[in-house]
């Protein structure tokens, strides 16, 4: 198959929940650069039909996930207006490939970023920040070795992102890093940290993800939002549960229920 060919198929076993077939057939290969190619052609598929680029993630930046994922490196994806929820909602697993979550402090934009150079010069661009749940097609399903191009391939494994009601104004570009971040399950907490224990600060990410879009003929625009990843893992859910992500910082709780199915 052609790149649009397997771009095609990718889309198609997105939307039917089966995510990256494509990888388990063992003799399917991708270099890193034909994996990014490949997300991009089927993020052009994506506008095509309508949807709205919200912004982008920034994936694995803590050697915790990194390990739980089997890669040694941060990796970019797009986020999307079809898959965005407001706190409180209720979401279906059966919508999702085995469907996980992780808490994210996110930011958004104030103003275009024209370049990483300018990014640089410009720290103040980012205007609010929040924390988020995270949703993610939680399957690997190719070999070890090309792990990295597998999850870059299927969009960093990004399916969704529940956000807060409120947002809170930025005074300073560093602020996230001295937040911590606290998820919840059932009302039982599974972690607690803050940016600190990052490999890298929301600031430094977001000059590499600048960076990375340039490779593409692209750049950030104002009101985009951009999940900066966390130290914390990815956690599995299941029908019935509830999970809340909060900061000590910020406040605000992004909430969310996994619905239990009615039985006849």
């Amino acid at each position: 198959m052609n790149q649009c060919e397997i771009a095609q198929r990718q889309l198609r076993d997105y939307d039917q929940h089966r995510p990256g077939s494509c990888f388990d057939d063992p003799g399917f290969c991708l270099s890193l650069d034909e994996a990014y190619r490949l997300q991009f052609e089927v993020a052009r598929m994506r506008m095509d039909r309508g949807e709205k680029i919200l912004g982008y993630k920034i994936g694995c930046i803590s050697k915790t996930i990194q390990k739980q994922l089997g890669i040694n490196h941060p990796i970019f994806g797009h986020i999307w207006n079809s898959e965005s929820y407001t706190s409180g909602v209720t979401l279906h697993a059966k919508n999702f490939e085995n469907l996980a979550i992780e808490g994210e402090f996110a930011i958004r934009l104030a103003d275009n970023v024209p370049s990483a150079d300018w990014l640089r010069k410009n720290p103040d661009v980012i205007e609010t920040s929040f924390v988020v749940i995270e949703l993610h097609n939680y399957i690997l399903r190719g070999k070890q070795e090309i792990r990295a191009c597998e999850l870059i391939a299927n969009n960093a494994i990004h399916a969704g992102v529940v956000m807060p009601i409120q947002e809170t104004r930025m005074d300073r570009a560093q602020e996230p890093i001295t937040a911590t971040i606290r998820v919840s399950k059932n009302n039982r907490l599974l972690g607690e940290t803050s940016m600190r224990n990052s490999a890298t600060t929301p600031l430094e990410g977001l000059i590499r993800l600048a960076e990375h879009l340039e490779n593409f003929d692209r750049c950030l625009l104002r009101g985009q939002m951009i999940l900066t990843g966390s130290p914390l893992p990815l956690w599995p859910v299941k029908d019935g549960d509830l999970i809340q992500v909060t900061s000590n910082q910020f406040g605000i709780t992004s909430v969310m229920q996994v619905a239990t199915p009615l039985t006849k």
